[in-house]
Protein backbone atom coordinates (compact mmCIF):
# COMPACT_ATOMS: atom_id res chain seq x y z
CA UNK A 1 0.00 0.00 0.00
CA UNK A 2 1.45 3.26 -0.95
CA UNK A 3 2.02 6.32 1.69
CA UNK A 4 -0.76 8.07 -0.81
CA UNK A 5 -2.98 5.61 -0.32
CA UNK A 6 -2.46 5.32 3.31
CA UNK A 7 -2.97 8.95 3.69
CA UNK A 8 -6.04 8.86 2.16
CA UNK A 9 -7.74 5.96 3.85
CA UNK A 10 -6.90 7.85 7.01
CA UNK A 11 -8.27 10.83 5.95
CA UNK A 12 -11.41 9.51 5.50
CA UNK A 13 -11.58 7.22 8.47
CA UNK A 14 -11.17 10.82 10.90
CA UNK A 15 -14.03 12.39 8.65
CA UNK A 16 -15.74 9.27 8.94
CA UNK A 17 -15.04 9.47 12.57
CA UNK A 18 -16.20 13.34 12.84
CA UNK A 19 -19.43 12.20 11.34
CA UNK A 20 -19.85 8.94 13.42
CA UNK A 21 -19.26 11.22 16.83
CA UNK A 22 -21.59 13.66 15.49
CA UNK A 23 -24.14 11.20 15.19
CA UNK A 24 -23.55 9.58 18.63
CA UNK A 25 -23.68 12.43 20.29
CA UNK A 26 -27.19 13.20 18.67
CA UNK A 27 -28.23 10.19 19.69
CA UNK A 28 -26.90 10.79 23.20
CA UNK A 29 -28.79 13.66 23.52
CA UNK A 30 -32.05 12.20 22.02
CA UNK A 31 -31.72 9.61 25.21
CA UNK A 32 -31.37 12.22 27.83
CA UNK A 33 -33.38 14.67 26.97
CA UNK A 34 -36.76 14.57 25.57
CA UNK A 35 -36.64 17.88 24.56
CA UNK A 36 -34.01 18.39 22.37
CA UNK A 37 -34.52 18.57 18.62
CA UNK A 38 -31.71 17.41 16.37
CA UNK A 39 -29.87 19.92 13.93
CA UNK A 40 -30.45 17.42 11.35
CA UNK A 41 -34.04 17.17 11.80
CA UNK A 42 -34.90 18.67 8.51
CA UNK A 43 -37.95 17.28 7.47
CA UNK A 44 -40.07 14.11 7.26
CA UNK A 45 -37.63 12.54 4.26
CA UNK A 46 -34.62 13.90 6.13
CA UNK A 47 -35.06 13.42 9.87
CA UNK A 48 -31.97 11.55 11.98
CA UNK A 49 -34.16 11.68 15.27
CA UNK A 50 -36.24 9.08 13.29
CA UNK A 51 -33.57 6.86 12.13
CA UNK A 52 -31.61 6.89 15.32
CA UNK A 53 -34.71 5.78 17.20
CA UNK A 54 -36.12 3.17 15.04
CA UNK A 55 -35.42 -0.74 15.34
CA UNK A 56 -31.92 0.20 13.21
CA UNK A 57 -30.40 2.83 15.56
CA UNK A 58 -29.67 0.45 17.87
CA UNK A 59 -28.11 -3.32 18.07
CA UNK A 60 -28.78 -5.01 21.59
CA UNK A 61 -29.37 -1.43 23.26
CA UNK A 62 -25.96 -0.50 21.72
CA UNK A 63 -26.15 2.52 19.20
CA UNK A 64 -25.25 1.84 15.89
CA UNK A 65 -23.62 4.97 15.80
CA UNK A 66 -21.28 4.24 18.45
CA UNK A 67 -20.34 1.12 16.45
CA UNK A 68 -19.48 3.87 13.34
CA UNK A 69 -17.05 5.93 15.92
CA UNK A 70 -15.34 2.17 17.10
CA UNK A 71 -15.20 1.35 13.15
CA UNK A 72 -13.49 4.37 11.84
CA UNK A 73 -10.87 4.78 14.94
CA UNK A 74 -9.80 1.23 14.14
CA UNK A 75 -9.72 1.92 10.18
CA UNK A 76 -7.63 5.35 11.58
CA UNK A 77 -5.12 3.17 13.76
CA UNK A 78 -4.61 0.36 11.25
CA UNK A 79 -3.69 3.09 8.65
CA UNK A 80 -1.63 5.53 11.15
CA UNK A 81 0.26 2.80 12.92
CA UNK A 82 0.50 -0.11 9.98
CA UNK A 83 3.83 0.75 8.46
CA UNK A 84 5.46 -1.36 5.87
CA UNK A 85 9.02 -2.86 6.97
CA UNK A 86 12.13 -2.14 6.03
CA UNK A 87 11.81 -4.35 2.84
CA UNK A 88 8.44 -2.31 1.85
CA UNK A 89 6.22 -5.57 3.07
CA UNK A 90 3.00 -4.84 5.27
CA UNK A 91 -0.22 -6.40 5.65
CA UNK A 92 -1.92 -3.11 6.91
CA UNK A 93 -3.78 -3.43 3.48
CA UNK A 94 -5.17 -6.82 3.59
CA UNK A 95 -6.58 -6.30 6.89
CA UNK A 96 -8.01 -2.61 6.08
CA UNK A 97 -9.76 -4.18 3.26
CA UNK A 98 -11.23 -6.83 5.46
CA UNK A 99 -12.14 -4.30 7.77
CA UNK A 100 -13.73 -2.54 4.94
CA UNK A 101 -15.76 -5.03 3.40
CA UNK A 102 -17.62 -5.22 6.43
CA UNK A 103 -18.37 -2.10 6.90
CA UNK A 104 -19.64 -1.89 3.58
CA UNK A 105 -21.91 -4.80 4.09
CA UNK A 106 -23.53 -3.00 7.50
CA UNK A 107 -24.02 0.35 5.63
CA UNK A 108 -25.46 -1.53 2.51
CA UNK A 109 -27.69 -3.02 4.84
CA UNK A 110 -28.29 0.36 7.17
CA UNK A 111 -29.19 2.51 3.85
CA UNK A 112 -31.72 0.18 2.83
CA UNK A 113 -33.89 -0.16 6.00
CA UNK A 114 -33.18 3.57 6.17
CA UNK A 115 -34.43 4.50 2.91
CA UNK A 116 -36.74 1.43 1.84
CA UNK A 117 -37.93 0.55 4.84
CA UNK A 118 -37.88 3.55 7.31
CA UNK A 119 -38.55 5.72 4.36
CA UNK A 120 -36.58 8.45 6.25
CA UNK A 121 -32.45 9.82 5.62
CA UNK A 122 -29.89 11.00 8.15
CA UNK A 123 -27.75 13.03 6.39
CA UNK A 124 -24.69 12.55 9.10
CA UNK A 125 -25.17 8.60 8.63
CA UNK A 126 -24.95 9.49 4.55
CA UNK A 127 -22.04 11.16 5.46
CA UNK A 128 -20.53 8.24 7.02
CA UNK A 129 -21.95 5.60 4.24
CA UNK A 130 -19.67 7.81 1.40
CA UNK A 131 -16.71 7.52 3.70
CA UNK A 132 -17.30 3.88 4.44
CA UNK A 133 -17.61 3.33 0.37
CA UNK A 134 -14.23 5.29 -0.03
CA UNK A 135 -12.19 3.41 2.32
CA UNK A 136 -13.09 0.70 0.72
CA UNK A 137 -12.72 1.56 -2.87
CA UNK A 138 -9.33 2.71 -2.05
CA UNK A 139 -8.41 -0.34 0.04
CA UNK A 140 -9.49 -2.44 -2.97
CA UNK A 141 -7.40 -0.78 -5.19
CA UNK A 142 -4.16 -1.70 -2.92
CA UNK A 143 -1.77 -3.83 -4.77
CA UNK A 144 -1.70 -5.52 -1.27
CA UNK A 145 -4.97 -5.67 -0.56
CA UNK A 146 -5.33 -9.40 -0.44
CA UNK A 147 -6.86 -11.16 2.23
CA UNK A 148 -6.20 -14.60 1.36
CA UNK A 149 -3.33 -15.26 3.63
CA UNK A 150 -4.39 -13.24 6.69
CA UNK A 151 -5.92 -16.01 8.98
CA UNK A 152 -2.19 -18.12 8.41
CA UNK A 153 -0.10 -14.90 9.50
CA UNK A 154 -3.16 -13.23 12.14
CA UNK A 155 -1.13 -14.52 14.89
CA UNK A 156 1.99 -13.48 14.05
CA UNK A 157 0.74 -10.20 13.54
CA UNK A 158 -0.90 -9.72 16.59
CA UNK A 159 2.78 -10.51 18.60
CA UNK A 160 4.27 -8.29 16.49
CA UNK A 161 2.41 -5.78 17.75
CA UNK A 162 2.46 -6.66 21.62
CA UNK A 163 5.98 -6.68 20.87
CA UNK A 164 6.19 -2.73 20.41
CA UNK A 165 5.27 -0.84 23.40
CA UNK A 166 3.85 2.02 21.52
CA UNK A 167 1.33 -0.02 19.52
CA UNK A 168 0.53 -2.09 22.18
CA UNK A 169 -0.36 0.72 24.50
CA UNK A 170 -2.68 2.01 21.69
CA UNK A 171 -4.25 -1.00 21.52
CA UNK A 172 -4.98 -1.22 25.03
CA UNK A 173 -6.47 1.90 24.93
CA UNK A 174 -8.58 1.80 22.07
CA UNK A 175 -9.97 -2.14 23.01
CA UNK A 176 -10.79 -0.22 27.12
CA UNK A 177 -12.58 3.50 24.65
CA UNK A 178 -14.61 0.81 23.02
CA UNK A 179 -15.58 -1.13 25.87
CA UNK A 180 -15.96 2.38 27.70
CA UNK A 181 -18.55 4.00 25.28
CA UNK A 182 -20.56 0.64 24.80
CA UNK A 183 -20.71 0.48 28.49
CA UNK A 184 -21.23 3.60 30.00
CA UNK A 185 -23.54 5.26 27.23
CA UNK A 186 -27.25 5.89 28.38
CA UNK A 187 -29.98 2.93 27.49
CA UNK A 188 -33.36 4.04 26.16
CA UNK A 189 -35.70 5.08 28.11
CA UNK A 190 -32.99 6.75 30.38
CA UNK A 191 -34.56 9.86 29.74
CA UNK A 192 -36.55 12.34 31.80
CA UNK A 193 -38.38 15.68 31.14
CA UNK A 194 -36.29 18.17 31.61
CA UNK A 195 -37.34 21.32 33.63
CA UNK A 196 -38.69 24.18 31.71
CA UNK A 197 -36.47 27.02 31.75
CA UNK A 198 -38.01 30.56 30.84
CA UNK A 199 -36.61 32.13 27.62
CA UNK A 200 -34.09 35.19 27.99
CA UNK A 201 -36.74 38.62 28.49
CA UNK A 202 -35.40 39.64 24.96
CA UNK A 203 -36.30 36.12 23.21
CA UNK A 204 -39.72 36.04 25.21
CA UNK A 205 -40.57 39.63 23.89
CA UNK A 206 -39.51 38.81 19.97
CA UNK A 207 -41.38 35.10 20.39
CA UNK A 208 -44.36 36.92 21.82
CA UNK A 209 -44.40 39.84 18.86
CA UNK A 210 -43.77 36.93 16.07
CA UNK A 211 -47.18 34.40 17.98
CA UNK A 212 -49.15 37.27 17.59
CA UNK A 213 -48.19 37.55 14.04
CA UNK A 214 -49.35 34.27 13.24
CA UNK A 215 -52.50 33.25 11.33
CA UNK A 216 -54.96 31.32 13.27
CA UNK A 217 -57.05 28.97 11.73
CA UNK A 218 -60.61 27.52 12.68
CA UNK A 219 -59.76 23.54 13.35
CA UNK A 220 -63.16 22.91 14.37
CA UNK A 221 -62.96 22.16 17.39
CA UNK A 222 -65.32 23.85 20.18
CA UNK A 223 -63.47 25.43 23.12
CA UNK A 224 -66.28 23.66 25.65
CA UNK A 225 -65.50 27.03 27.76
CA UNK A 226 -61.86 26.32 27.96
CA UNK A 227 -59.15 29.51 27.31
CA UNK A 228 -56.86 27.76 25.51
CA UNK A 229 -57.23 24.99 23.47
CA UNK A 230 -54.35 22.80 22.40
CA UNK A 231 -54.87 20.62 19.99
CA UNK A 232 -52.44 18.00 18.74
CA UNK A 233 -52.05 15.43 15.43
CA UNK A 234 -49.86 12.52 16.41
CA UNK A 235 -48.84 9.07 15.22
CA UNK A 236 -48.48 6.96 18.88
CA UNK A 237 -45.46 5.40 17.03
CA UNK A 238 -44.12 8.31 16.27
CA UNK A 239 -40.72 8.91 18.48
CA UNK A 240 -41.24 12.83 18.04
CA UNK A 241 -44.11 12.20 19.83
CA UNK A 242 -42.95 10.76 22.78
CA UNK A 243 -40.32 13.37 22.93
CA UNK A 244 -42.97 15.97 22.49
CA UNK A 245 -45.41 14.37 24.80
CA UNK A 246 -42.91 14.26 27.93
CA UNK A 247 -41.76 17.59 27.20
CA UNK A 248 -44.99 19.34 27.32
CA UNK A 249 -46.53 17.09 29.56
CA UNK A 250 -44.99 19.28 32.62
CA UNK A 251 -46.35 22.43 30.94
CA UNK A 252 -49.68 21.47 30.22
CA UNK A 253 -49.90 19.87 33.92
CA UNK A 254 -48.97 23.05 35.37
CA UNK A 255 -51.42 25.13 33.91
CA UNK A 256 -54.44 22.71 34.24
CA UNK A 257 -53.79 22.81 37.58
CA UNK A 258 -53.28 26.65 38.12
CA UNK A 259 -56.59 27.09 35.89
CA UNK A 260 -58.94 24.48 36.32
CA UNK A 261 -60.94 24.27 33.31
CA UNK A 262 -59.06 26.72 31.17
CA UNK A 263 -57.23 24.10 29.43
CA UNK A 264 -58.49 21.76 27.02
CA UNK A 265 -56.18 19.69 25.47
CA UNK A 266 -57.33 17.49 21.83
CA UNK A 267 -56.40 14.65 20.66
CA UNK A 268 -56.33 14.32 16.30
CA UNK A 269 -54.46 11.32 14.86
CA UNK A 270 -52.43 11.17 11.76
CA UNK A 271 -51.25 7.70 11.61
CA UNK A 272 -48.02 7.67 9.25
CA UNK A 273 -49.53 4.84 7.28
CA UNK A 274 -50.93 4.32 4.05
CA UNK A 275 -53.50 1.40 5.46
CA UNK A 276 -55.29 4.21 7.03
CA UNK A 277 -53.89 7.28 6.24
CA UNK A 278 -54.22 8.37 1.86
CA UNK A 279 -51.41 10.81 2.47
CA UNK A 280 -48.96 8.38 3.01
CA UNK A 281 -47.56 5.81 0.55
CA UNK A 282 -46.56 2.75 1.98
CA UNK A 283 -46.01 1.77 5.32
CA UNK A 284 -44.17 4.41 7.72
CA UNK A 285 -45.49 2.52 11.23
CA UNK A 286 -46.50 -0.63 10.94
CA UNK A 287 -48.80 -0.52 13.86
CA UNK A 288 -49.52 2.72 13.58
CA UNK A 289 -53.38 2.52 12.41
CA UNK A 290 -54.53 -0.27 15.08
CA UNK A 291 -52.72 1.71 17.67
CA UNK A 292 -55.09 4.32 16.95
CA UNK A 293 -57.89 2.92 17.08
CA UNK A 294 -56.48 0.85 20.40
CA UNK A 295 -55.78 4.83 22.31
CA UNK A 296 -59.35 5.53 21.53
CA UNK A 297 -60.71 2.25 23.15
CA UNK A 298 -58.20 3.10 25.49
CA UNK A 299 -59.65 6.39 26.38
CA UNK A 300 -63.28 5.23 26.01
CA UNK A 301 -62.40 2.80 29.40
CA UNK A 302 -60.55 5.19 31.05
CA UNK A 303 -56.90 3.30 30.70
CA UNK A 304 -55.51 5.80 27.94
CA UNK A 305 -52.39 6.43 30.42
CA UNK A 306 -51.61 2.81 30.34
CA UNK A 307 -51.30 2.06 26.91
CA UNK A 308 -49.68 5.46 26.51
CA UNK A 309 -46.80 3.96 29.12
CA UNK A 310 -46.98 0.90 27.22
CA UNK A 311 -46.13 2.21 23.81
CA UNK A 312 -44.19 5.02 24.62
CA UNK A 313 -42.17 2.98 26.90
CA UNK A 314 -41.28 -0.14 24.39
CA UNK A 315 -37.84 -1.12 23.55
CA UNK A 316 -38.58 -0.84 19.62
CA UNK A 317 -41.56 2.09 19.59
CA UNK A 318 -41.32 2.17 15.48
CA UNK A 319 -41.23 -1.77 14.94
CA UNK A 320 -44.20 -2.55 17.03
CA UNK A 321 -46.16 -5.10 14.60
CA UNK A 322 -50.47 -4.71 14.55
CA UNK A 323 -50.70 -7.84 16.45
CA UNK A 324 -48.76 -7.00 19.41
CA UNK A 325 -50.93 -3.99 19.73
CA UNK A 326 -54.14 -5.88 19.68
CA UNK A 327 -52.38 -8.44 22.26
CA UNK A 328 -51.44 -5.33 24.35
CA UNK A 329 -54.86 -3.27 24.38
CA UNK A 330 -56.50 -6.72 25.01
CA UNK A 331 -54.67 -7.30 28.30
CA UNK A 332 -54.82 -3.08 29.46
CA UNK A 333 -58.73 -3.69 28.95
CA UNK A 334 -58.94 -7.16 30.67
CA UNK A 335 -60.66 -8.02 28.20
CA UNK A 336 -59.22 -11.30 26.68
CA UNK A 337 -62.02 -11.78 24.22
CA UNK A 338 -61.55 -8.42 22.61
CA UNK A 339 -62.52 -8.36 19.11
CA UNK A 340 -60.84 -5.68 18.13
CA UNK A 341 -60.53 -6.04 14.18
CA UNK A 342 -64.55 -5.25 14.43
CA UNK A 343 -63.71 -2.78 16.51
CA UNK A 344 -60.93 -1.32 14.31
CA UNK A 345 -63.96 -1.28 11.37
CA UNK A 346 -66.34 0.58 13.77
CA UNK A 347 -63.59 3.13 15.01
CA UNK A 348 -61.16 3.87 11.81
CA UNK A 349 -63.69 6.00 10.19
CA UNK A 350 -63.23 8.44 12.98
CA UNK A 351 -59.32 8.15 12.62
CA UNK A 352 -59.20 8.55 8.95
CA UNK A 353 -62.05 12.15 9.59
CA UNK A 354 -58.76 13.21 11.74
CA UNK A 355 -56.42 12.28 8.91
CA UNK A 356 -58.81 14.50 6.44
CA UNK A 357 -58.67 17.31 9.22
CA UNK A 358 -54.90 16.67 8.72
CA UNK A 359 -54.75 17.14 5.35
CA UNK A 360 -56.47 20.44 5.29
CA UNK A 361 -54.78 21.97 7.78
CA UNK A 362 -51.52 21.00 4.90
CA UNK A 363 -50.19 18.55 7.76
CA UNK A 364 -47.41 15.68 7.10
CA UNK A 365 -46.01 15.25 9.88
CA UNK A 366 -46.31 14.31 13.58
CA UNK A 367 -46.19 15.70 16.25
CA UNK A 368 -48.24 19.19 14.61
CA UNK A 369 -49.35 21.07 17.90
CA UNK A 370 -52.30 23.93 17.27
CA UNK A 371 -52.41 26.10 20.17
CA UNK A 372 -56.12 28.60 19.84
CA UNK A 373 -55.41 27.84 16.44
CA UNK A 374 -52.21 29.09 15.53
CA UNK A 375 -49.74 26.36 14.50
CA UNK A 376 -47.25 25.94 17.32
CA UNK A 377 -44.55 24.67 15.27
CA UNK A 378 -40.70 26.25 14.13
CA UNK A 379 -38.83 25.42 10.65
CA UNK A 380 -37.59 21.86 12.27
CA UNK A 381 -40.32 20.65 14.06
CA UNK A 382 -42.39 21.44 17.62
CA UNK A 383 -41.31 24.29 19.65
CA UNK A 384 -38.98 23.78 22.58
CA UNK A 385 -40.93 23.59 26.08
CA UNK A 386 -40.44 27.05 27.28
CA UNK A 387 -41.73 28.63 24.24
CA UNK A 388 -44.97 25.91 24.25
CA UNK A 389 -45.20 27.55 27.98
CA UNK A 390 -45.03 31.26 26.58
CA UNK A 391 -47.56 30.50 24.04
CA UNK A 392 -50.27 29.14 26.32
CA UNK A 393 -49.29 31.78 28.95
CA UNK A 394 -50.40 34.60 25.93
CA UNK A 395 -53.22 33.03 25.13
CA UNK A 396 -54.07 33.30 28.71
CA UNK A 397 -53.43 36.19 29.23
CA UNK A 398 -55.45 37.51 26.10
CA UNK A 399 -58.87 35.93 27.20
CA UNK A 400 -57.99 37.41 30.83
CA UNK A 401 -56.95 34.40 32.94
CA UNK A 402 -54.58 35.60 34.87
Amino acid sequence: MSPRTRWLILGLALVGLAFAGSSAWVHYRLIVDPTYVSPCDINATFNCSQVYLSPYGSVWGVPVALGGVIWFALVALLAGLGRPDAEGRSPIGGYLFAVATIGLAVILYLGYASFFTLRTGCLLCMGTYVCVVGIFLATGLSRNASVSGLPGRLAGDLRSVFSHPVTLVTALLYVVGAASLIAFFPKEGASRAAAVVPPAASDAEAFSRAWNAQPRVDLGVPADGAAVTVVKFVDWQCPSCKAAYYAYKPVLDKYIAAHPGAIREVIKDYPLNGKCNYFINGVGHPAACEAAVAMRLARDRGKAQEFLDWIFTAPAQTAIEADAVKAQIRQILGDPSLDFDKEYAARIDAVQRDVADAGALQINSTPTYFVNGVRAQTATGWLPPQYFDLAIKLELEKAGVQ
